[in-house]
Protein backbone atom coordinates (compact mmCIF):
# COMPACT_ATOMS: atom_id res chain seq x y z
CA UNK A 1 0.00 0.00 0.00
CA UNK A 2 1.43 3.35 -1.06
CA UNK A 3 0.99 6.42 1.11
CA UNK A 4 -1.36 8.92 -0.55
CA UNK A 5 -1.00 12.70 -0.69
CA UNK A 6 -3.65 15.36 -1.26
CA UNK A 7 -1.97 17.80 -3.64
CA UNK A 8 -4.91 19.63 -5.17
CA UNK A 9 -8.08 21.18 -3.76
CA UNK A 10 -11.12 22.78 -5.35
CA UNK A 11 -14.30 24.15 -3.82
CA UNK A 12 -17.32 25.85 -5.37
CA UNK A 13 -19.89 26.94 -2.80
CA UNK A 14 -22.28 29.62 -1.66
CA UNK A 15 -19.24 31.37 -0.15
CA UNK A 16 -17.51 31.81 -3.51
CA UNK A 17 -16.60 30.38 -6.87
CA UNK A 18 -13.25 29.02 -5.61
CA UNK A 19 -11.45 27.97 -2.44
CA UNK A 20 -9.32 31.12 -2.17
CA UNK A 21 -12.49 33.22 -2.02
CA UNK A 22 -14.41 30.94 0.32
CA UNK A 23 -11.76 30.16 2.94
CA UNK A 24 -11.39 33.59 4.62
CA UNK A 25 -15.17 33.95 4.65
CA UNK A 26 -15.52 30.49 6.17
CA UNK A 27 -13.00 31.34 8.91
CA UNK A 28 -14.79 34.62 9.68
CA UNK A 29 -18.08 32.83 10.24
CA UNK A 30 -19.77 34.30 7.16
CA UNK A 31 -22.50 32.33 5.41
CA UNK A 32 -23.97 32.12 1.92
CA UNK A 33 -27.57 31.45 2.92
CA UNK A 34 -30.18 33.74 1.35
CA UNK A 35 -33.74 33.76 0.01
CA UNK A 36 -34.17 31.34 -2.88
CA UNK A 37 -33.68 33.03 -6.24
CA UNK A 38 -33.76 29.98 -8.56
CA UNK A 39 -37.57 30.08 -8.51
CA UNK A 40 -40.37 31.97 -6.80
CA UNK A 41 -40.56 30.44 -3.31
CA UNK A 42 -42.82 33.09 -1.83
CA UNK A 43 -45.52 31.40 0.19
CA UNK A 44 -43.49 28.20 0.54
CA UNK A 45 -42.66 26.71 3.94
CA UNK A 46 -38.99 26.70 2.95
CA UNK A 47 -37.71 29.96 1.48
CA UNK A 48 -33.93 29.86 2.05
CA UNK A 49 -31.02 28.09 0.37
CA UNK A 50 -27.26 28.33 -0.02
CA UNK A 51 -26.82 28.99 -3.75
CA UNK A 52 -23.64 29.25 -5.77
CA UNK A 53 -22.93 32.52 -7.63
CA UNK A 54 -25.36 33.01 -10.51
CA UNK A 55 -22.66 33.24 -13.18
CA UNK A 56 -21.72 29.61 -12.51
CA UNK A 57 -25.24 28.55 -13.46
CA UNK A 58 -25.50 30.42 -16.76
CA UNK A 59 -25.51 28.47 -19.99
CA UNK A 60 -23.32 30.31 -22.46
CA UNK A 61 -23.88 29.75 -26.19
CA UNK A 62 -21.18 27.52 -27.60
CA UNK A 63 -20.09 26.29 -24.15
CA UNK A 64 -20.20 22.52 -24.43
CA UNK A 65 -19.87 22.10 -20.65
CA UNK A 66 -23.20 23.87 -20.34
CA UNK A 67 -24.91 20.74 -21.62
CA UNK A 68 -24.10 19.00 -18.35
CA UNK A 69 -26.43 19.12 -15.38
CA UNK A 70 -25.60 21.93 -12.95
CA UNK A 71 -24.37 19.53 -10.28
CA UNK A 72 -21.94 17.99 -12.77
CA UNK A 73 -20.78 21.44 -13.87
CA UNK A 74 -20.05 22.39 -10.26
CA UNK A 75 -17.95 19.25 -9.78
CA UNK A 76 -16.18 19.97 -13.07
CA UNK A 77 -15.38 23.53 -11.92
CA UNK A 78 -14.01 22.23 -8.61
CA UNK A 79 -12.03 19.50 -10.40
CA UNK A 80 -10.42 22.06 -12.70
CA UNK A 81 -9.46 24.19 -9.69
CA UNK A 82 -8.04 21.16 -7.89
CA UNK A 83 -6.08 20.16 -10.99
CA UNK A 84 -4.55 23.62 -11.31
CA UNK A 85 -3.82 23.61 -7.58
CA UNK A 86 -1.87 20.35 -7.91
CA UNK A 87 0.37 21.93 -10.60
CA UNK A 88 0.78 18.67 -12.46
CA UNK A 89 2.95 18.97 -15.55
CA UNK A 90 2.08 17.16 -18.76
CA UNK A 91 4.95 14.74 -18.19
CA UNK A 92 4.35 14.03 -14.48
CA UNK A 93 2.11 11.02 -15.05
CA UNK A 94 0.68 9.11 -18.01
CA UNK A 95 -2.92 10.04 -18.77
CA UNK A 96 -3.61 6.30 -18.85
CA UNK A 97 -2.83 6.28 -15.11
CA UNK A 98 -5.04 9.24 -14.19
CA UNK A 99 -8.62 8.56 -13.10
CA UNK A 100 -11.77 10.25 -11.81
CA UNK A 101 -14.09 9.25 -8.98
CA UNK A 102 -17.38 11.08 -8.47
CA UNK A 103 -20.23 10.98 -6.01
CA UNK A 104 -23.54 11.46 -7.79
CA UNK A 105 -26.73 10.12 -6.25
CA UNK A 106 -29.15 8.98 -8.93
CA UNK A 107 -32.01 9.63 -6.50
CA UNK A 108 -31.07 13.31 -6.53
CA UNK A 109 -30.62 13.15 -10.30
CA UNK A 110 -34.19 11.88 -10.63
CA UNK A 111 -35.49 14.88 -8.70
CA UNK A 112 -33.81 17.09 -11.29
CA UNK A 113 -35.36 15.05 -14.09
CA UNK A 114 -38.80 15.56 -12.60
CA UNK A 115 -38.17 19.29 -12.74
CA UNK A 116 -37.03 19.06 -16.37
CA UNK A 117 -40.08 17.00 -17.27
CA UNK A 118 -42.36 19.60 -15.71
CA UNK A 119 -40.65 22.39 -17.65
CA UNK A 120 -41.01 20.46 -20.90
CA UNK A 121 -44.64 19.61 -20.32
CA UNK A 122 -45.53 23.16 -19.29
CA UNK A 123 -43.75 24.56 -22.31
CA UNK A 124 -41.66 26.81 -20.07
CA UNK A 125 -38.49 25.95 -21.96
CA UNK A 126 -39.54 25.03 -25.53
CA UNK A 127 -37.08 24.21 -28.22
CA UNK A 128 -36.90 26.57 -31.18
CA UNK A 129 -38.60 24.89 -34.11
CA UNK A 130 -39.70 21.82 -32.17
CA UNK A 131 -43.20 20.38 -32.47
CA UNK A 132 -45.56 20.35 -29.46
CA UNK A 133 -44.65 17.52 -27.08
CA UNK A 134 -41.28 16.97 -28.76
CA UNK A 135 -38.25 16.95 -26.46
CA UNK A 136 -35.56 19.35 -27.63
CA UNK A 137 -32.03 18.09 -28.25
CA UNK A 138 -30.42 19.78 -25.24
CA UNK A 139 -33.28 18.84 -22.91
CA UNK A 140 -32.63 17.53 -19.43
CA UNK A 141 -34.66 14.53 -20.53
CA UNK A 142 -31.90 13.41 -22.90
CA UNK A 143 -30.94 9.84 -22.00
CA UNK A 144 -27.27 10.58 -21.32
CA UNK A 145 -28.19 13.19 -18.73
CA UNK A 146 -30.08 10.57 -16.75
CA UNK A 147 -26.92 8.63 -16.01
CA UNK A 148 -25.06 9.06 -12.72
CA UNK A 149 -21.86 8.42 -14.67
CA UNK A 150 -22.24 11.83 -16.29
CA UNK A 151 -20.70 13.42 -13.17
CA UNK A 152 -17.40 11.61 -13.71
CA UNK A 153 -17.51 11.73 -17.50
CA UNK A 154 -17.11 15.50 -17.80
CA UNK A 155 -13.89 15.84 -15.71
CA UNK A 156 -12.45 12.72 -17.34
CA UNK A 157 -13.08 14.23 -20.75
CA UNK A 158 -11.74 17.67 -19.91
CA UNK A 159 -8.63 16.39 -18.09
CA UNK A 160 -8.03 13.61 -20.64
CA UNK A 161 -8.02 11.12 -17.77
CA UNK A 162 -7.97 7.63 -19.23
CA UNK A 163 -7.50 5.65 -16.02
CA UNK A 164 -10.18 4.31 -13.65
CA UNK A 165 -13.53 6.07 -13.71
CA UNK A 166 -15.70 5.44 -10.67
CA UNK A 167 -19.14 6.68 -9.64
CA UNK A 168 -20.69 6.19 -6.20
CA UNK A 169 -24.40 6.47 -5.49
CA UNK A 170 -24.75 6.64 -1.71
CA UNK A 171 -26.83 9.77 -1.13
CA UNK A 172 -25.15 12.33 1.14
CA UNK A 173 -21.99 10.24 1.54
CA UNK A 174 -21.50 9.76 -2.21
CA UNK A 175 -18.50 12.08 -2.65
CA UNK A 176 -16.89 10.76 0.54
CA UNK A 177 -17.21 7.24 -0.86
CA UNK A 178 -15.74 8.53 -4.13
CA UNK A 179 -12.70 9.83 -2.25
CA UNK A 180 -12.41 6.55 -0.37
CA UNK A 181 -12.51 4.63 -3.64
CA UNK A 182 -9.98 6.95 -5.25
CA UNK A 183 -7.69 6.56 -2.24
CA UNK A 184 -7.66 2.79 -2.70
CA UNK A 185 -6.93 3.11 -6.44
CA UNK A 186 -3.78 5.12 -5.70
CA UNK A 187 -2.74 3.24 -2.55
CA UNK A 188 -2.94 -0.12 -4.32
CA UNK A 189 -1.10 1.12 -7.39
CA UNK A 190 -3.99 0.84 -9.84
CA UNK A 191 -3.74 4.55 -10.63
CA UNK A 192 -1.11 7.23 -10.11
CA UNK A 193 -3.48 10.19 -9.87
CA UNK A 194 -7.16 10.36 -8.99
CA UNK A 195 -9.41 13.42 -9.11
CA UNK A 196 -12.22 12.74 -6.65
CA UNK A 197 -15.24 14.54 -5.24
CA UNK A 198 -18.72 15.49 -6.33
CA UNK A 199 -21.25 18.18 -7.15
CA UNK A 200 -24.90 18.70 -6.40
CA UNK A 201 -27.55 21.34 -7.15
CA UNK A 202 -31.08 20.70 -5.96
CA UNK A 203 -32.24 24.24 -5.23
CA UNK A 204 -35.28 23.79 -7.44
CA UNK A 205 -38.97 23.22 -6.71
CA UNK A 206 -39.01 19.43 -6.72
CA UNK A 207 -35.83 19.12 -4.68
CA UNK A 208 -36.97 21.58 -2.03
CA UNK A 209 -40.43 20.01 -1.89
CA UNK A 210 -39.07 16.47 -1.55
CA UNK A 211 -36.83 17.23 1.42
CA UNK A 212 -39.40 19.55 2.97
CA UNK A 213 -42.04 16.80 2.93
CA UNK A 214 -39.85 14.50 5.05
CA UNK A 215 -39.17 17.26 7.56
CA UNK A 216 -35.44 17.55 6.84
CA UNK A 217 -35.30 21.26 5.95
CA UNK A 218 -35.29 24.25 8.25
CA UNK A 219 -38.43 26.36 8.10
CA UNK A 220 -36.63 29.46 9.34
CA UNK A 221 -36.97 32.68 7.35
CA UNK A 222 -33.89 34.20 9.01
CA UNK A 223 -30.77 33.56 6.89
CA UNK A 224 -28.49 34.34 9.85
CA UNK A 225 -29.92 31.57 12.01
CA UNK A 226 -31.51 29.03 9.68
CA UNK A 227 -28.77 26.39 9.79
CA UNK A 228 -27.58 25.83 13.37
CA UNK A 229 -25.53 22.62 13.67
CA UNK A 230 -25.42 21.23 17.22
CA UNK A 231 -27.40 24.20 18.60
CA UNK A 232 -30.31 23.29 20.89
CA UNK A 233 -32.81 25.12 18.65
CA UNK A 234 -31.78 23.51 15.35
CA UNK A 235 -34.72 22.49 13.18
CA UNK A 236 -33.28 21.11 9.95
CA UNK A 237 -30.75 21.81 7.23
CA UNK A 238 -30.62 24.42 4.50
CA UNK A 239 -30.33 23.07 0.97
CA UNK A 240 -26.97 23.94 -0.55
CA UNK A 241 -25.41 23.88 -3.99
CA UNK A 242 -21.76 23.11 -4.47
CA UNK A 243 -18.89 21.15 -5.88
CA UNK A 244 -15.70 19.91 -4.22
CA UNK A 245 -12.71 18.00 -5.54
CA UNK A 246 -9.29 16.80 -4.44
CA UNK A 247 -6.29 15.43 -6.31
CA UNK A 248 -4.63 12.32 -4.90
CA UNK A 249 -1.21 10.96 -5.86
CA UNK A 250 1.49 8.81 -4.22
CA UNK A 251 3.13 10.74 -1.39
CA UNK A 252 6.67 9.78 -2.38
CA UNK A 253 6.11 10.95 -5.95
CA UNK A 254 4.50 14.18 -4.81
CA UNK A 255 7.46 15.01 -2.59
CA UNK A 256 9.90 14.05 -5.33
CA UNK A 257 8.35 16.51 -7.77
CA UNK A 258 8.25 19.26 -5.09
CA UNK A 259 4.46 19.40 -4.93
CA UNK A 260 2.57 21.29 -2.28
CA UNK A 261 1.12 18.56 -0.06
CA UNK A 262 -1.89 19.81 1.84
CA UNK A 263 -2.19 16.61 3.84
CA UNK A 264 -1.81 12.87 3.66
CA UNK A 265 -5.04 10.92 3.26
CA UNK A 266 -4.10 8.20 5.70
CA UNK A 267 -7.15 6.05 6.40
CA UNK A 268 -10.75 5.32 5.52
CA UNK A 269 -13.51 3.63 7.48
CA UNK A 270 -16.90 2.58 6.11
CA UNK A 271 -19.90 0.95 7.81
CA UNK A 272 -23.62 0.54 7.31
CA UNK A 273 -26.40 1.07 9.80
CA UNK A 274 -29.57 -0.66 8.70
CA UNK A 275 -31.89 0.81 11.33
CA UNK A 276 -33.75 3.09 8.93
CA UNK A 277 -33.88 4.18 5.30
CA UNK A 278 -33.61 7.83 6.33
CA UNK A 279 -32.53 8.21 9.96
CA UNK A 280 -29.11 7.57 11.52
CA UNK A 281 -28.63 4.72 13.96
CA UNK A 282 -30.30 5.28 17.33
CA UNK A 283 -27.06 4.95 19.31
CA UNK A 284 -24.22 6.11 17.02
CA UNK A 285 -22.46 2.74 17.19
CA UNK A 286 -22.09 2.11 13.42
CA UNK A 287 -20.93 5.71 12.90
CA UNK A 288 -18.38 5.35 15.70
CA UNK A 289 -17.17 2.08 14.21
CA UNK A 290 -16.47 3.86 10.89
CA UNK A 291 -14.30 6.40 12.73
CA UNK A 292 -12.47 3.65 14.64
CA UNK A 293 -11.75 1.76 11.42
CA UNK A 294 -10.41 4.89 9.74
CA UNK A 295 -8.07 5.60 12.67
CA UNK A 296 -6.93 1.98 12.72
CA UNK A 297 -6.20 2.08 8.99
CA UNK A 298 -4.20 5.28 9.50
CA UNK A 299 -2.41 3.78 12.53
CA UNK A 300 -3.45 6.74 14.63
CA UNK A 301 -4.78 6.86 18.18
CA UNK A 302 -7.82 8.93 19.19
CA UNK A 303 -5.47 11.33 20.97
CA UNK A 304 -3.76 12.19 17.68
CA UNK A 305 -6.90 13.86 16.29
CA UNK A 306 -7.16 17.65 16.64
CA UNK A 307 -10.16 18.35 14.42
CA UNK A 308 -13.40 16.70 13.35
CA UNK A 309 -15.09 18.19 10.28
CA UNK A 310 -18.55 16.99 11.15
CA UNK A 311 -21.46 15.95 8.98
CA UNK A 312 -23.43 18.34 11.22
CA UNK A 313 -26.70 18.64 9.30
CA UNK A 314 -28.49 20.80 11.89
CA UNK A 315 -31.26 18.22 12.25
CA UNK A 316 -32.12 17.32 15.84
CA UNK A 317 -31.42 13.61 15.69
CA UNK A 318 -28.43 13.56 13.36
CA UNK A 319 -26.37 16.02 15.39
CA UNK A 320 -27.16 14.21 18.62
CA UNK A 321 -26.17 10.82 17.17
CA UNK A 322 -23.00 12.23 15.59
CA UNK A 323 -21.95 13.73 18.91
CA UNK A 324 -22.46 10.35 20.53
CA UNK A 325 -20.41 8.65 17.79
CA UNK A 326 -17.51 11.07 18.28
CA UNK A 327 -17.52 10.35 22.02
CA UNK A 328 -17.62 6.60 21.49
CA UNK A 329 -14.80 6.67 18.94
CA UNK A 330 -12.48 9.15 20.67
CA UNK A 331 -13.31 8.50 24.32
CA UNK A 332 -12.35 11.23 26.78
CA UNK A 333 -10.26 12.89 24.09
CA UNK A 334 -13.53 13.88 22.36
CA UNK A 335 -13.82 16.80 24.78
CA UNK A 336 -10.43 18.14 23.67
CA UNK A 337 -11.12 17.99 19.91
CA UNK A 338 -12.36 20.91 17.83
CA UNK A 339 -15.56 20.04 15.95
CA UNK A 340 -16.41 22.17 12.89
CA UNK A 341 -19.66 21.92 10.92
CA UNK A 342 -19.47 23.91 7.63
CA UNK A 343 -23.10 23.28 6.64
CA UNK A 344 -24.09 26.24 8.81
CA UNK A 345 -22.32 28.42 6.23
CA UNK A 346 -22.52 26.60 2.89
CA UNK A 347 -25.68 24.57 3.39
CA UNK A 348 -26.02 20.86 2.81
CA UNK A 349 -24.73 20.06 -0.66
CA UNK A 350 -25.97 16.46 -0.40
CA UNK A 351 -23.88 14.26 -2.73
CA UNK A 352 -21.03 16.81 -2.60
CA UNK A 353 -21.12 17.29 1.19
CA UNK A 354 -18.50 14.68 2.11
CA UNK A 355 -15.96 16.09 -0.34
CA UNK A 356 -16.60 19.60 1.02
CA UNK A 357 -15.67 18.33 4.48
CA UNK A 358 -12.48 16.72 3.19
CA UNK A 359 -11.42 19.98 1.51
CA UNK A 360 -12.06 21.88 4.74
CA UNK A 361 -10.06 19.36 6.75
CA UNK A 362 -7.10 19.41 4.34
CA UNK A 363 -6.85 23.22 4.40
CA UNK A 364 -7.16 23.23 8.19
CA UNK A 365 -4.13 20.95 8.41
CA UNK A 366 -2.11 22.94 5.89
CA UNK A 367 -3.06 26.37 7.24
CA UNK A 368 -3.31 25.75 10.96
CA UNK A 369 -6.81 27.25 10.87
CA UNK A 370 -9.88 25.66 12.44
CA UNK A 371 -13.17 26.83 10.88
CA UNK A 372 -16.17 27.55 13.11
CA UNK A 373 -19.62 26.12 13.55
CA UNK A 374 -21.82 29.07 12.59
CA UNK A 375 -24.99 30.19 14.37
CA UNK A 376 -24.12 28.28 17.54
CA UNK A 377 -25.89 30.20 20.30
CA UNK A 378 -27.74 27.91 22.70
CA UNK A 379 -25.88 24.83 23.97
CA UNK A 380 -27.64 21.47 23.81
CA UNK A 381 -26.96 19.24 26.84
CA UNK A 382 -26.77 16.25 24.49
CA UNK A 383 -24.31 18.03 22.18
CA UNK A 384 -21.60 19.08 24.61
CA UNK A 385 -18.34 19.12 22.64
CA UNK A 386 -16.13 22.01 21.48
CA UNK A 387 -17.96 23.13 18.34
CA UNK A 388 -15.76 26.22 17.74
CA UNK A 389 -18.69 28.64 18.02
CA UNK A 390 -19.20 31.23 15.29
CA UNK A 391 -15.60 32.23 14.45
CA UNK A 392 -12.61 30.18 13.44
CA UNK A 393 -9.38 30.10 15.35
CA UNK A 394 -5.69 29.53 14.81
CA UNK A 395 -4.70 26.07 15.97
CA UNK A 396 -2.19 23.49 14.74
CA UNK A 397 -3.93 20.45 13.32
CA UNK A 398 -1.89 17.25 13.24
CA UNK A 399 -4.75 15.04 12.09
CA UNK A 400 -8.34 15.66 11.06
CA UNK A 401 -11.39 13.46 10.63
CA UNK A 402 -14.03 14.18 8.00
CA UNK A 403 -17.45 12.55 8.34
CA UNK A 404 -20.30 11.78 5.96
CA UNK A 405 -23.38 9.97 7.27
CA UNK A 406 -26.13 9.45 4.70
CA UNK A 407 -29.67 8.24 4.14
CA UNK A 408 -29.69 4.47 3.95
CA UNK A 409 -27.12 4.19 6.73
CA UNK A 410 -24.02 4.89 4.63
CA UNK A 411 -21.25 5.94 7.02
CA UNK A 412 -17.82 7.14 5.90
CA UNK A 413 -14.94 8.53 7.95
CA UNK A 414 -11.71 9.75 6.37
CA UNK A 415 -8.51 10.56 8.27
CA UNK A 416 -6.01 13.15 7.08
CA UNK A 417 -2.71 14.02 8.73
CA UNK A 418 0.02 16.60 8.34
CA UNK A 419 3.12 15.91 6.27
CA UNK A 420 6.16 17.84 7.46
CA UNK A 421 8.79 18.29 4.79
CA UNK A 422 10.95 21.07 3.45
CA UNK A 423 9.82 19.93 0.03
CA UNK A 424 6.16 20.40 0.92
CA UNK A 425 5.39 24.12 1.35
CA UNK A 426 2.45 24.98 3.52
CA UNK A 427 -0.83 26.60 2.48
CA UNK A 428 -0.37 30.15 1.28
Amino acid sequence: MRRVAITGLGLVSALGRDLATAWPRLMAGAHGIAPISRFDASGWTVTLAAQVPDDLCAHRPGDDDGRARLGSRLFLAAAREAWQSAQLSESAYSRDRIGVAAGASVNYLHLGLLRDAWLERAGVAPSAGSRPGEVRRDSGLDFWRRQGDEAAAWPARRLEARGPRLVFDTACSASAHAIAGAFLEVARGRADVMVAGGGCALVQPVGILAFSRIGALSGSSDPDHASRPFDRDRDGFVMGEGGAAIVLEPLDEALRRGARVFAELAGVGETTSAASLTDPSPDGVPEARAVARALDAARLAPGDVDLVVAHGTSTPRNDRVETSAIKQALGRHAYRVAVSAPKGQIGHALAAAGACNVVVGAVAIAAGDVPPTANYQTPDPECDLDYVPNRGRRQPVRAALAHAFAFGGHNVALVMRAVESRDSPRWA
